[in-house]
């Protein structure tokens, strides 16, 4: 008896502490995951990975085949870079205000791999330059079309309570994204030497896979379910969530029928549902300064760096007995400007890939800025170098090169981060977010109430109303570019530095 009330300790100890947030799909499956569970998950990072890898290869595979198809001598750069760049601008910047009401992915989908599709054999089969260039302008369009969409996929798998599949979808699709530099660059130059018009014709079933991931691989939210319910059944002390479920009684909202049926259990709840124009331009009021502006200068800086800077940042080939490694990468002029966009294209992936693969944690909200006053940064000195050649004549010639390697890792690492530290935060803020700037969960009486319903569609506008900020810092970039590479170049010729008349 006595002993029975010794071991009985007054107070009792506090129950283990309830979930209180989202609990997120890797320690679901990295503790008592199923096999069906370890599947599905693998599944769905597959298949963001391969959504993000397959609409940006594309877009590679066919812009480089057209570069190859046009000729160069009579074909103004100018207008390459505009149906390059602008079909994807145009997309991005109209369609999140023209359409309303919910997405039918599934048509979008289908729509972005017949688009591509048709790009190809354009470009494949047209002997007119016209037709050509008609075909790069649509894989723009495309590819543009299909980064919103998969981006706007990310946040309705997101919107499932407890578990942070938006985070993990933007997460490995960015990741695919900074592969398709890499992946694109290999397959052509592999598929090249079978000529340009038979290369395009074997790289035409890539839409199909595009698809096929979609419907065969993604798995739908109806997957997730059991790993939804194990935790909705526990007390979740989160207000807002609270006042919601009143509305979400039959819990249509959250969980949403297979991903290939085209969203048609969401349609019956989100009829009723849209924003109007007037809606969504006070939604992207409060993203222009905290996510458009640092994106949109990122790429400005990123991409003076690669097609205006990069080209004139030359030192004389280095001598195997005296540099061994660097007269391995390097064994002519023309091997520089090759090296500095393997360095890029190769730390943009490492990068992109730093929530899914590297699982390192995102940026505060407060550091977003920094890539972006990094890659400034980086763009004022590699300017400086090419303009004075300051590091070689400090450092000498070896040392420089190795100085300008680590300039462009950087500006690759910079880029990424932002991309994927901005998609990541969209993905997830919340309307409150945005308003108070603070991550602070505290109940708000005097916030309108809104059903999951319209919260959602309002993420999926948000993360699609910022895209277009990278792709006008790249066509602004190219603009610019076409008159700073001369520039750079008649400098180093006026100080005796001929090597970019020599390529």
């Amino acid at each position: 008896m006595f002993e029975q009330d010794n071991e009985t300790s007054y107070p009792p100890p506090p129950p283990p502490p309830l979930p209180t947030g989202r609990m997120t799909i890797r320690q679901r499956l990295a503790s008592q995951a199923t096999p069906t569970e370890d599947r599905a998950g693998w599944s769905f990072s597959l298949s963001f990975f391969l959504l993000g890898l397959i609409n940006n290869v594309l877009y590679v595979v066919i812009l480089s085949a057209a570069l190859d198809l046009v000729d160069k001598q009579s074909t103004p750069k100018g207008v390459i870079l505009i149906v390059n760049i602008f079909p994807a601008l145009l997309v991005k910047i109209a369609w999140p205000y023209l359409i309303k009401g919910k997405i039918r992915y599934a048509r979008r989908i289908i729509a972005c791999s017949l688009l591509s599709f048709a790009g190809i054999i354009v470009v494949a089969l047209s002997p007119s330059l016209g037709y050509r260039l008609s075909g790069i302008a649509v894989a723009s369009f495309s590819s543009g079309l299909g980064e919103m969409t998969y981006l706007q996929l990310a946040t309705v798998y997101g919107a499932l309570d407890h578990l942070d599949l938006g985070a993990i979808a933007i997460g490995w699709f960015a990741s695919g994204t900074g592969a398709a530099g890499l992946v694109g660059a290999g397959l052509w130059w592999l598929l090249r030497g079978l000529g340009v018009r038979a290369g395009l014709l074997i790289c035409s079933f890539l839409p199909l896979c595009m698809a096929g991931t979609y419907f065969l691989v993604l798995p739908s939210l109806d997957t997730f379910a059991s790993i939804f319910q194990a935790y909705d059944s526990l007390p979740v002390f989160d207000i807002e969530e609270d006042n919601n479920n009143d509305s979400d009684d039959d819990g249509e909202s959250r969980g949403t029928p297979a991903i290939g049926s085209d969203h048609q259990g969401r349609a019956k709840s989100e009829d009723a549902v849209h924003l109007t124009r007037m809606e969504k331009l006070e939604l992207a009021k409060p993203l222009v300064w905290k996510y458009m502006v640092p994106l949109f200068f990122v790429y400005l800086a990123e991409y003076i760096i690669n097609t205006g800077v990069a080209p004139t940042l030359l030192f004389p080939v280095p001598s195997p007995k005296r540099n061994p490694i660097l007269s391995m990468m390097i064994k002519s002029l023309r091997d520089y400007y090759p090296l500095w966009q393997l360095v890029y294209q190769t730390f943009v992936f490492i990068s992109r890939s730093s929530l899914s693969i590297f699982k390192l944690p995102p940026l505060p909200r407060a550091m977003i800025p920094f890539p972006t006053l990094v890659q400034l940064c980086l763009l004022a000195v590699t300017t400086t170098e090419a303009y004075t050649n300051f590091l070689s004549s400090a450092l000498g010639e070896a040392s420089a090169t190795w100085v300008v390697f680590a300039f462009i890792s950087l500006e690759g690492l910079s880029g990424g981060t932002a991309y994927v530290n901005v998609f990541y935060r969209l993905g997830l803020d919340d309307d409150e977010d945005f308003l108070t700037g603070d991550d602070s969960d505290e109940f708000d009486s005097n916030r309108p109430f809104k059903s999951k319903e319209r919260r959602e569609m309002e993420r999926e506008f948000r993360i699609s109303s910022v895209g277009f900020a990278d792709t006008l810092g790249i066509l602004v970039a190219a603009l610019v570019s076409t008159r700073v590479e001369p520039w750079l170049c008649a400098a180093q010729v006026a100080s005796g530095r001929s090597l970019c008349k020599d390529l």
